[in-house]
């Protein structure tokens, strides 16, 4: 996808340079065209006056009457072909502009993309950031006194110490998705994990309120997956794919609601 783009950028970018070019010849060739050959016209000669030159008439000198001289409006100069070879030139200088930033534009283009953030590393989760994660969501458990909105608080602070372990929950996945899709990953009791997910969707969406066997069966849940991930050993790796490869197969088992 990335290489199509990259094509199709350069064909534009390729197009708008032949199109620079063409406008900068258009424009030398008006240029020219405006410039003609200059013509001398020459009229017809008088012939000599042949004729006796005859006595001037008197003149009869009229009184001189000083009166106030009126300023009259001086001609406007004759600019010729100026203003059409200024636009003419400035046209040129732009489209000069345009076929430097088209041709610096192809060199661009030319050069490798970086690579896109789906096309990323996946991202690696250890077990025992997982377990740090897991004991952080027991803190609410344990200080709220109502039970509907400490398995809430639970669930969205295990979200956000697994974000901040190093793992970004995709756009398109919901916060139970994300957290479902993460904790797959390691080879842990699916039904434990069901059924911390289950306790967190039933205080979302379920009218009735969570009781105070919900908080047990939430804090045996997160017991269940630690004790899990002990199991796996503390410095073991574990990479989890990303949402957009993995996300489909954690779903199908439970995680999508």
């Amino acid at each position: 996808m990335t290489e199509d783009h990259s094509t199709q950028r350069r064909v534009v970018a390729l197009l708008l340079l032949v199109a620079a070019l063409g406008g900068l010849g258009a424009v030398s060739l008006g240029a020219a065209a405006e410039r003609g050959p200059l013509s001398v016209v020459a009229g017809p000669t008088r012939p000599a006056d042949s004729s006796p030159a005859t006595p001037a008439p008197e003149t009869i000198e009229q009184p001189s009457w000083n009166t106030l001289d009126v300023p009259s409006t001086p001609p406007r100069p004759d600019l010729g072909h100026a203003p059409m070879i200024i636009l003419l030139s400035l046209l040129g200088a732009v489209l000069v502009v345009l076929a430097v930033w088209v041709a610096l534009r192809m060199r661009a283009l030319a050069r490798p993309a970086p690579p896109e953030a789906g096309e990323a590393a996946e991202d690696e989760l250890t077990a025992d950031r997982a377990r740090a994660a897991l004991d952080e969501a027991r803190d609410p458990l344990s200080s709220l006194v109502d039970t509907q909105d400490a398995v809430i608080a639970a669930w969205l602070v295990l979200e956000r110490s697994l974000a901040e372990a190093g793992v970004p929950r995709h756009p398109s996945r919901t916060t139970l998705e994300f957290v479902v899709e993460v904790l797959a990953a390691f080879d842990l009791d699916r039904s434990a994990l069901d059924r911390l997910a289950g306790l967190y969707r039933r205080a979302l969406f379920d009218p009735s309120p969570l009781g105070e066997d919900d908080r047990t069966a939430a804090v045996a849940a997160l017991d269940r997956l630690s004790a899990d991930l002990d199991a796996l050993g503390a410095s073991s790796p574990r990479v989890v794919a990303s949402p957009a490869d993995e996300g489909e197969r954690g779903a199908d088992g439970g995680g999508r609601r």
